[in-house]
């Protein structure tokens, strides 16, 4: 008996780290091809520096591959262990399947425990270093920022495409064609750039680009001109900076009496200029601060955050404005009222105003008086969606294992193929749960946070009951 499950135990965990090896290659050239080579090609990242990000991404993918490798070895072992007939063999010794395959069902629940730690801790902190990181080389060198046929967004408030680009005299000059700048303020945009050539230089000592355009065209929201601009005076007479990424433009806005030039966009205002000079500083790089996404969080963050989300934490003097904190990413919808409790008590209710930094939000106080602690009921759902998704994607290697072993038996068969492919239809089955889960996270009526746990519950009932049918040879 020990020596059949040495045997199995053998085959499994060798198996196991074929499979693992294949799928977390897969998922780390998925992950990283898009940003880390980018910046490769641009030549903003070291030898070094790649194959640390790549390092820092090994437990994230890790997390996903475990599971998925665990499925397919047992798949390929068990598959051939019945097409070899030494099930039959096992079998008309008295061994039953159970008692056969008990240490590999203990080997499962020791990986879910595994999956349990790098999901809950690991994971999170891994994909923050990560990103990190990735931001720190592509502000490393910004004379290197922008490359030919590329959506460049680390250059705060701008998304920067260029058509092709042709370097000049020296390192930090060159020369454009087909040039998009478009002009970010609080996720809307704001000014749409569009020229058919120009010019770029870099300064190092102002941190700043300096584009000239030609054959420019200019869109700008009507009721942003003050903030692209700089207020009335600058727009009439407009002066350089180094400070502030205004335009400096000949440009002009169209006559009032001819509106119709845009119709389907009323709340665009067009300017016409054939040449435009626009800086913009990179300073504020450095200095930038992101919000991280829930899935960037670890379990003890996301129970921390469930506890602030929706709490205030200052009160100004006049008792009618405060101060919220929000965890989400997308912040609540302004001019939405909520209630307010105190240890789960109604005491007011405050509205959301277009204000809000990262982390908080500033809400009119329209009845009651407020204290700090107090809480706004705002929506947790997506808060709960991912932590119940870090505990319920842990127990994966168990419903994997216990579906896979009679799915193996009864395959019958030696062909990996077969196996990787069944494999396959699982993964694509269990993740679709996880994905529409996520996919609802704000929309709580759907109870979303208790739909990742479908897979856990349908993948292991479904196994008992394979198992047990496999057991009395049915």
């Amino acid at each position: 008996m020990r020596t059949l499950h040495r045997y199995l135990l053998r085959e499994v965990l060798a198996t196991l780290v074929l499979t693992v090896g294949v799928f977390t290659a897969v998922l780390l050239m998925g992950n990283a091809m898009k940003e880390v080579l980018a910046l490769v090609v641009r030549g903003q990242a070291s030898l070094m520096g790649v194959g640390k990000a790549f390092v820092l991404l090994i437990p994230f993918v890790i997390s996903f591959s475990l599971p998925m490798g665990l499925l397919t070895a047992m798949l390929l072992v068990f598959g051939r262990f019945s097409a070899d007939q030494e099930l039959t063999a096992a079998r008309a010794g008295g061994i039953s399947l159970v008692s056969l395959v008990a240490p590999v069902l203990l080997l499962a629940v020791v990986f879910s425990g595994l999956s349990a730690w790098i999901n809950l801790s690991i994971a999170p902190r891994c994909r923050t270093a990560y990103k990190e990181l990735v931001y720190d080389l592509a502000i490393s060198n910004p004379a290197k920022l922008l490359s030919a046929n590329t959506f460049v967004t680390e250059v705060p408030g701008y998304v920067i495409y260029i058509g092709e680009l042709e370097q000049g005299a020296d390192e930090q000059h060159w020369k454009m064609k087909q040039i998009l700048l478009n002009r970010i303020e609080d996720g809307e945009l704001i000014q749409r750039t569009r020229a058919a050539r120009g010019e770029v230089s870099y300064d190092s000592a102002n941190k700043q680009y300096l584009f000239r355009l030609f054959e420019a065209q200019v869109n700008v929201r009507a009721d942003k001109l003050e903030t692209v601009f700089g207020g009335e005076d600058q727009a009439e007479e407009p002066k350089p900076s180094t400070t502030n990424n205004t335009a400096i433009t000949n440009a002009s806005p169209e006559p009032e009496e001819e509106p119709n030039l845009f119709p389907d966009s009323p709340e665009w205002m067009p300017m016409a200029g054939g040449e435009i000079v626009l800086p913009i500083t990179l300073a504020e790089m450095t200095k930038q601060t992101f919000k991280p996404k829930l899935s960037y969080l670890t379990f003890s963050q996301l129970r921390r955050e469930m506890d602030r989300h929706g709490e205030i934490t200052n009160v100004d003097q006049n008792g009618s404005v405060v101060l919220v904190h929000y965890a989400t990413i997308d912040a609540p919808a302004p001019d939405t009222e909520y209630r307010v409790t105190r240890h789960g008590n109604p005491v007011g209710r405050a509205r959301i105003t277009h204000e809000k930094t990262p982390a908080h939000l500033v809400a009119e106080i329209t009845e009651g008086a407020l204290h700090p602690g107090d809480r706004l009921e705002l929506d947790r759902t997506p808060l709960k969606v991912q932590l119940h998704r870090q505990i319920s994607f842990s127990f994966a290697a168990i419903g994997f294992t216990l579906v896979s072993i009679p799915l193996g038996i009864r395959a019958h068969r030696r062909e990996t193929t077969t196996g990787i492919a069944m494999a396959l239809i699982l993964i694509l089955i269990y993740y679709s749960f996880i994905i529409l889960g996520q996919a609802l996270a704000n929309k709580p009526q759907y109870y979303p946070h208790l739909i990742v746990w479908i897979p856990v519950f349908l993948f292991q009932a479904a196994g008992i009951w394979m198992l047990a049918r496999a057991n009395r040879g049915t």
